[in-house]
């Protein structure tokens, strides 16, 4: 939510059915698998899956490099990896966490130390926001395509939100 939430301050997330929700969880499924023995191939070590890590997050997968640092690896079922999920693997990050990969059933982005420390620090700032000024950050809008697909906000002067109403922001 709050990859989301640092993209547009009032988004709010759709409703998601059952149904919905057993499907995304195939798909994930299917990219993890997919992820994992791209890794393996590498040469890398798998650690865990599903691991809790120091900030309280749940990694997908945990790999150990051959020169034995960690590789915290966020798996997205999605076709093409957008920035709210390189914001979202950046929120992951951890003392513990080694580097920051995103991947999904056919590609790994390496996140970089200087973007994963500008998207943590933007976190910060966003969720003292959101603490301390709530009622103006549901009024805070910012139309995004990936984010606006699944927002719920019916205040929001841009739903539904198309390209055209992107471009005039």
């Amino acid at each position: 939510m709050l990859s989301r939430k640092m993209i547009c301050a009032a988004y709010i997330p759709s409703p998601f059915d059952s149904n919905a929700r057993f499907q995304f969880q195939a798909y994930h499924s299917l990219a993890v698998v997919k992820v994992l023995k791209r890794h393996l191939k590498l040469g890398f070590a798998l650690r865990g899956i599903e691991l809790r890590n120091q900030n309280g997050y749940r990694n997908d997968i945990v790999f150990l490099r051959p020169d034995g640092m960690p590789r915290t690896v966020e798996a997205k079922s999605a076709k093409q990896l957008t920035e709210v999920h390189r914001v979202q693997a950046a929120l992951y990050w951890s003392p513990d966490a080694g580097e920051i990969v995103l991947s999904n059933g056919s590609e790994d982005q390496l996140l970089s130390p200087d973007y994963i420390s500008s998207v943590q620090e933007k976190a910060q700032r966003v969720r003292k926001f959101l603490t301390e000024q709530p009622d103006l950050a549901a009024t805070q809008f910012n139309p995004t395509a990936e984010v606006c697909r699944i927002c719920a906000n019916n205040r929001c002067p841009f739903l539904p939100c198309d390209q055209d109403s992107i471009q005039k922001k």
